[in-house]
């Protein structure tokens, strides 16, 4: 389960990347979880109930990387959305000599 090690610094890194406004790639993650729980289970009995609060615990850190994520998202769309629409006005002068 050394790679459940690799990936909790991986989402931990990446947790505090998006607070410091910058934007992540997440790519391949999911594999990479799906993996380790394939591998938890594969395991002999007496470390499986291990793996799994290992497991537990970082379920809950992508959890709220996947909220962070999403606020992020979110923040880029409306700020998007602002400059589309400075554009926009910019783009039709007002006469305000009439």
């Amino acid at each position: 389960m050394e790679r459940l090690g690799v990936v909790s610094t991986v989402v931990e890194t990446a947790a505090a990347t998006l607070a410091t406004g910058h934007f992540v790639d997440m790519t391949g993650l999911d594999s990479a979880v799906a993996e380790l729980c394939a591998a938890a289970s594969a395991l002999p009995q007496p470390y499986q109930r291990r793996a799994a609060q290992k497991l537990s615990r970082l379920a809950v850190d992508l959890s709220a990387l996947a909220q962070a994520l999403a606020s992020q998202r979110a923040g880029a769309e409306r700020a998007a959305d602002a400059e589309a629409r400075q554009r926009a006005a910019g783009a039709y002068p007002v006469d305000v000599t009439r």
